[in-house]
């Protein structure tokens, strides 16, 4: 690791840490408004805990099986470059290649309003098991933002190859709440959505969506802003998206929680997971030499 960019970091209120998942290290910085960590292996954000509050994003104690392409249930995952199964390769893993490899730490700074920011790489070319199921060669990029009341992601993939590349993606949000029966998610009031738990049933919201359990729903040419209100926790998230068409909602719900491996009896209880996404109707393509950008913004305040 480059001696000068742990001394930006450290510069932050950072540090490096080893972390147990994959042998991987952390990023943490600590600030008097937040804590926040992310972790290289897939290159998602862990947590971000502002001060005197709970953490804004759920961890499942059981990280289920850590085999090469295990899945886990925490943070704000990367599904790039296909969301849900892969349809012309059914062995490989679901939800795309992006969070199943080390990302590489290459930016530690601050912005000009003093808001800290982390850059996170991965290139094809840095992994020969990437080139090997993804041919077309790419570059994605992550900046994490960190405010005292949240936080910011700006995802880029930038297609290197000398062919257009076709993408579904998502940041897969994990909020963590009090009790997943007492939050309300606003904002896709007449909204039409693929009910993948109906056989693919297509729907329109009406109203708000509570309680938040047994879902698994992708609303298609969404809104850029939606309101999470979680009474248990006695706090509001807003969502704010750019580069993203579909919001994607889910939740295990008990039965199938009980079923699954990778997390315990209870966490579904815990987490609303509303995606910023491109996936289904919404998918796109990245010309040659071209890159596309998807953003998402999460604000936290007081429920009044």
């Amino acid at each position: 690791m480059n001696g000068q960019l742990i001394q930006e970091l450290e510069a932050l209120g950072g540090d490096l840490l080893p972390a147990s998942l994959r042998e991987c290290d952390e990023i943490v910085i600590d600030q008097p408004e937040y804590h926040a960590r992310i972790a290289l292996w897939g290159g998602h954000l862990v947590s971000f805990v502002p001060t005197g509050q709970k953490d804004l994003l759920f961890q499942s104690a059981n990280q289920g099986d850590q085999t090469r392409f295990g899945r886990r249930h925490f943070g704000v995952p990367v599904c790039w470059p296909w969301f849900g199964a892969n349809e012309k390769q059914l062995d490989y893993p679901a939800h795309g290649l992006a969070r199943y490899f080390r990302w590489q730490f290459s930016e530690a700074g601050r912005f000009k309003n003093g808001d800290v920011k982390i850059v996170l790489r991965l290139a094809s070319e840095d992994h020969p098991l990437l080139e090997e199921m993804w041919p077309q060669a790419f570059e994605l990029r992550q900046v994490f933002r960190f405010t005292g009341d949240g936080f910011s992601i700006n995802f880029s993939a930038a297609n290197l190859s000398d062919k257009s590349m076709a993408v579904t993606e998502a940041l897969h949000t994990y909020f963590h709440v009090g009790d997943n029966r007492q939050v309300q998610v606003q904002g896709l009031d007449g909204v039409s959505f693929i009910d993948k738990l109906d056989n693919g049933a297509r729907k329109k919201q009406s109203g708000v969506i509570t309680p938040f359990e047994c879902l698994d729903s992708v609303y298609i040419d969404s809104p850029d802003e939606c309101v999470i209100e979680d009474v248990s926790f006695a706090r509001k998230i807003t969502l704010r998206t750019e580069g993203s068409q579909s919001t994607v909602l889910w939740n295990p719900g008990p039965e199938l929680a009980k079923k699954r491996a990778d997390m315990e009896d209870e966490d579904y209880r815990h987490f609303v997971c509303v995606e910023t996404a491109n996936a289904l109707n919404n998918g796109y393509e990245i010309a040659s030499g071209e890159m596309h950008q998807l953003r998402l913004s999460v604000t936290v305040e007081a429920l009044s």
